[in-house]
């Protein structure tokens, strides 16, 4: 018998009391969501315009680079630094800065945020840049190439009667601190993020190696130009600067004759500056014109006239002085004997 058709209307569709999540998360078992962007990546995320360095090519080839890829090699172990390096290759690190006493950096790895890195290198206190600032400024050789804008390999022969590394002997030198989990559950350890960061730093060390300054401490225009000061300040205690002159006789002792009786002899100077003691000798106080000048009228130049200028008249005078010597000596022995 069939069915006759029944007047009811049909099943409304149940509506579940739990939503769907939304895309990109996922449900928990026990109660609420979690996204999954929260979750880490098998590979590191990708950064767009970060710090790269393709390899250690460039910081081996400098002598500033190597210095520091040397702490690197020698205390960090060869798995991170496996890892450190194809960071670093990758451009994970999104920020690089360097500062007075530490580098900061901010490394991407897996997780959602990148993770922060700070190396902490301790700066020469300011009584200790006295004494290198003076001890560069006494070392002509040294002080010309720096005002130069030259920072010579053998550098830390200057440091090195002082006392003081420019830089770090020991990678226990530095201090690496890392929000990762694995630089937390060992302290001390560097981990891969941090030697990402100490690669870049011996590459950006290969491209400018005057930052080993700033970290120290001291930038290089504050460097260079207390190094020029330091040539043109006299060593008085009292911070006077008198500027040196030929010893001069009296003047109301000399005969000056009327300018009538002078027209036929005025461009002649023989024998007149017998007054004048005109022997060689180390002034008392160094570069007295330079002092007079003061600094270079070019603003805005990099070019380290005065400093220079300094070195130059260093060299000069010691040369003169050195033949004065010699031929007084070669006097002293043509004089007959008794």
């Amino acid at each position: 018998m069939a069915q006759r058709p029944s007047n009811k209307p049909p099943p409304r569709p149940t509506i579940s009391s739990k939503p769907k999540p939304p895309p990109g998360v996922e449900r928990r078992q026990v109660g609420g969501y979690v996204s999954r962007q929260a979750e880490r990546t098998k590979n590191p995320r990708r950064v767009r315009g970060g710090h790269r360095m393709p390899s250690t090519e460039r910081a081996s080839e400098s002598w500033a680079g190597q210095r520091w890829l040397r702490l690197i090699e020698s205390g960090v172990e060869p798995a991170i630094q496996a890892e450190a390096l194809e960071y670093a290759s990758l451009g994970q690190t999104r920020t690089i800065g360097f500062e007075p006493g530490k580098i900061v950096a901010a490394v991407q790895g897996r997780a959602p945020k990148a993770y922060k890195v700070e190396i902490e290198i301790e700066p020469f206190r300011p009584e200790m840049w006295d004494m290198i600032l003076a001890a560069m400024g006494d070392q002509a050789k040294y002080a010309a190439k720096l005002l130069a804008g030259e920072l010579p390999a053998n550098i830390e022969e200057l440091f090195a009667p002082l006392g003081v590394h420019l830089y770090p002997s020991e990678l226990s030198e530095l201090k690496a601190v890392c929000n990762c989990d694995e630089a937390k559950e060992t302290p001390g350890m560097w981990c891969k993020h941090a030697a990402c960061v100490g690669l870049l730093t011996a590459d950006r060390l290969a491209e400018n190696p005057w930052l080993i300054f700033t970290l120290r401490g001291l930038d290089k225009d504050e460097l260079l130009e207390r190094l020029r000061q330091s040539r043109l300040l006299p060593a008085a205690p009292d911070g006077s600067a008198p500027v040196y002159s030929p010893h001069v006789g009296a003047v109301d002792a000399l005969a000056i004759p009327s300018l009538e009786d002078s027209l036929e002899q005025f461009w002649d100077i023989r024998g007149t500056l017998e007054h004048l003691h005109l022997t060689p000798e180390k002034p008392q106080v160094s570069h007295p014109l330079l002092r007079r000048l003061g600094q270079s009228p070019f603003e805005g130049s990099s070019f380290p006239l005065v400093g220079l200028l300094a070195t130059c008249y260093d060299v000069i005078s010691e040369s003169v002085l050195k033949e004065a010597v010699e031929a007084d000596d070669e006097a002293d022995d043509a004089l007959p004997e008794g």
